[in-house]
């Protein structure tokens, strides 16, 4: 069989859809893992990291950085990064083929957020030992999760690439820019994948459908390659990016194991005995996302209250909705500079500028002297710019 006919079976091999994975003797499994116990205060101190969600939204560098110091303090002999992101738009964009700027173009953000969480972690907590435990890393966490460099994954786990990031650049008539472009968003996975070791014609693969990905082994390592000209092919498409599941990553080498639980991540680690620390850090992290999520509902809620009162602000009723909207504007302000998460997803401009706007215009409209008008007196400014229906 000559190089080219084991190039296509391995190549067909690595495309398959993703499948579940089972252990063949999940018993003999179950009681491996149970020679790992669970103390109250003996044994290895561990600290659970979740990040879930999205990482615009649910995962923000300034969340992560608010409790470094708190973490330091606490010192835990080894930090588990729990992951668990699944980005619907880039599974679905992937299986179609194709995607729309329009619609999933709102990552202007990543190459700020990304690596700001990264340099928690990897820069100004990499005095303590850390493992990543994968239940999913789809589209554009899969960059941060290969900055670790020791990433264990759940049999159903999916590790795939963005299409995100290219949609920023894919639509630039303009070959300069677009250029520059493109060489910023890819930077960003050589430099997540350079805190995990992770060699770069994997990492640009991920985020940049016009690269090839081909592999070669060298003894149980890969050594990858941006053509179709090694042992066997991942991507040979310029339209798409690589996904693995749990068996193929960790047959690539990409996985350390495919495990059912913490305790298989902490045995493969040689922990025998564990306590967990740090649940308040935990908690709060886990708080965060549903703090964020439920201001959201406010301020949607306040966005409608301006949109619906703003045309009441007339005649002798004039003052009297012009300040209920200048509170309404001024506690919508306050919440998307706390969450930023809730600017994003109402899509305000960053320095919620439009928002600003509006403000100003209702205090010069209660400068104005109160004598009755005809008709909608209110301000016009705000409509259609901003705010999620």
């Amino acid at each position: 069989m000559n190089k080219r006919h084991v190039s296509l079976i391995l190549g067909a091999l690595l495309s398959v859809p993703f499948t579940s994975i089972s252990f063949a003797n999940d018993d003999k499994i179950s009681a491996w893992a149970d020679a790992v116990t669970e103390t109250e205060d003996r044994g290895t101190s561990v600290l659970i990291i979740p990040m879930s969600g999205q990482t615009l939204t649910d995962i923000r560098g300034e969340v992560y950085a608010d409790l470094q110091e708190d973490i330091k303090t606490l010192n835990p002999d080894l930090i588990v990064i729990e992951i668990d992101c699944k980005d619907a738009k880039d599974i679905f964009y992937q299986q179609m083929g194709w995607f729309n700027p329009k619609e999933i173009g709102r990552f202007e953000g990543e190459t700020k957020n990304l690596p700001a969480v990264a340099k928690v972690f990897r820069v100004n907590l990499k005095d303590i030992e850390q493992v990543a435990f994968v239940k999913d890393s789809m589209g554009s966490i899969t960059p941060l999760t290969l900055s670790w460099e020791k990433i264990y994954m759940t049999p159903d786990a999916r590790l795939t690439g963005t299409l995100a990031l290219a949609a920023r650049y894919s639509n630039i008539s303009d070959e300069n820019v677009r250029g520059k472009m493109r060489t910023a968003w890819t930077l960003l996975a050589s430099i997540l994948g350079g805190y995990g070791k992770r060699d770069p014609d994997l990492m640009l693969a991920l985020v940049d459908p016009e690269k090839f990905l081909s592999g070669t082994w060298n003894g149980r390592n890969v050594e990858w390659f941006n053509h179709l000209d090694a042992d066997f092919y991942v991507d040979n498409s310029n339209e798409m990016v690589p996904g693995f599941s749990a068996t193929q990553a960790e047959e690539l080498g990409i996985s350390e194991a495919t495990v059912d639980s913490l305790n298989d991540v902490l045995l493969l680690n040689d922990i025998r005995e564990y306590h967990i620390v740090g649940e308040e850090i935990t908690e709060e992290l886990n708080d965060y996302v549903s703090d964020w999520r439920s201001n959201l509902k406010k301020a949607q809620t306040l966005w409608g209250d301006y949109e619906q009162q703003r045309g009441w602000a007339a005649g002798e009723e004039r003052v009297r909705w012009l300040v209920k909207n200048k509170n309404t504007i001024k506690s919508l302000i306050g919440i998307c500079k706390k969450y930023p998460a809730v600017r994003i997803r109402m899509r305000f401009d960053p320095k919620l500028q439009q928002l600003e706007n509006i403000l100003e215009e209702i205090e010069r409209e209660l400068r104005k002297p109160s004598t009755p008008t005809r008709g909608g007196g209110g301000p016009s400014m705000g409509g259609g710019g901003g705010g999620m229906k």
